[in-house]
This record gives structure tokens, sequence and C-alpha cells, in this order.
């Protein structure tokens, strides 16, 4: 299986992920011992808290994409964002990069957002001509509540990501139970390590992709892993 990380934070010094290109550089070699062959970096956009420049980003994703090159792994640029007002003009006027220039658009949410204010911002992007990826949808309890709202915005055309961590257990039975029946369901469209470090949030997409594998099958698991990765990377925003 040719995995693909859409969801990670190894660029250093421009979020919560690592210090220093050292640092980024294990993640790297990390992620090649799980087997990943292409990677989409999504530093966090979120006002007040990460704005880092785009400029210092450019810079790190260039050397950082070089050291990935030495370690055969292709790497490409997105963007975490956090829902907020600003978003859709930051996407209209390349203010921060979609997911690897294409139509695809990595959004979070607070952990305790109203399900309406989730709703709003998927049928904003949308109706922009965006295509909304709602990262790690376990953390949100208006949808705990409520798993049919999961359907209604992947209805809405929202893509559905989850995290490897919370698909493995790591963190705890009911975000477990949650993410099998979203799995059940086929309502996950993505499997993301979310890594930030080498220790709480280590890379750990080839231990999730064998789980799943056995556990749903190959063919599923080539979905999820390879075949809707592929479909952002191919994917290309018209100007």
């Amino acid at each position: 299986m040719h995995l693909t990380d859409i969801h990670c934070h190894l660029l250093p010094g421009v979020d919560d992920g690592p210090d220093t290109i050292k640092g980024a550089g294990r993640l790297l070699d990390l992620m090649k011992e799980e087997g990943v062959e292409r990677i989409i970096v999504t530093p966090h956009f979120h006002p007040e808290i990460f704005e880092t420049s785009m400029e210092r980003i450019q810079r790190f994703h260039g050397g950082l994409r070089e050291m990935a090159r030495r370690r055969r792994i292709r790497l490409y640029l997105g963007c975490e964002f956090y829902r907020c007002p600003e978003m859709i003009h930051l996407l209209a006027e390349g203010g921060r990069p979609s997911m690897a220039e294409s139509s695809y658009v990595l959004v979070e949410f607070a952990p305790d957002d109203v399900y309406q204010t989730v709703r709003n911002y998927i049928y904003e992007l949308r109706s922009q001509g965006w295509k909304p990826i709602i990262a790690h949808v376990e953390r949100y309890e208006c949808c705990h509540r409520d798993s049919r709202r999961v359907r209604e915005l992947a209805e809405l055309g929202a893509s559905i990501q989850v995290n490897a961590s919370a698909v493995l257990g790591k963190r705890g039975v009911r975000t477990k139970s949650f993410c099998k029946n979203l799995i059940e369901a086929d309502l996950v469209s993505f499997i993301a390590s979310d890594a930030h470090d080498e220790r709480g949030r280590r890379p750990n997409l080839g231990k999730c992709a064998r789980y799943v594998a056995k556990k749903y099958g190959q063919d599923y698991a080539r979905k999820i892993f390879e075949e809707n990765p592929e479909k952002i990377l191919r994917d290309r925003r018209r100007k």
C-alpha cells in the first residue's frame, strides 16, 4: 500500500509541531519507518494563536521538501484552518494554501462548537467551490451527541477525516467506538496521523493502516490511505 498522510505538523518553528529542523528530520524518519510515501504538511492557521507568515512557512517547506526527497518521500503544502471569518478571503486571495494547490481545504472547529456553526462553514466553503475536509471529526461534541449529523455534513459535500490515534483507541473507548461506527457507515474519507512530535503525537499511519486492513479488508484500507488522498493530489483549483 502507498500511504499518504494528509494531515500532520512537521514544519519546524511554525506552529506546535517540532521546534527545530533536526526534530522535523526525525519525524520524517519515523514517517518513513511507517511506510508513508507522500505527505501533505498542514501547519495551523488560527487567528491570534498561529499566524506564521507565509514567507516563513514556504521557506521551511522548501527545506523540508528536500530532506523528504532524500528519504524518497514526496512533500506537499497545505494548511489546517481553524474556522474563522477570514478563511474564505484568505483562500480566495492565496493568503493561505489549500491542500496541495487543490480545491480541498482542511478545516478545524472548536470542540464545543454548536452543530449549526459547523454546518454553516461547510455550506459557505461549498458555495464558493471549495471541497472541505473536516479535521478530526471525533473531537466535536456536537457530532458525538448525534452521529447522524456527520452523515448530513457528508451529504453537504464535506469529506470526513479522523485521526489514526482515535481509530487505534489511544483517545479512549468512547472515541474509538465513534470512529468505528463512522467507518462501518462508510462516512470516513481520510485517516491521518495529525503527528506533531516524537512522543505523545508521533507518526502512526502505518500501524493504523495495518489495523484497518485487518479489520475492514485490504480494499477498504487502500481506498482510505491511497485512493482518496490521490484525489486531492490530482485535483487542481481553477484560478
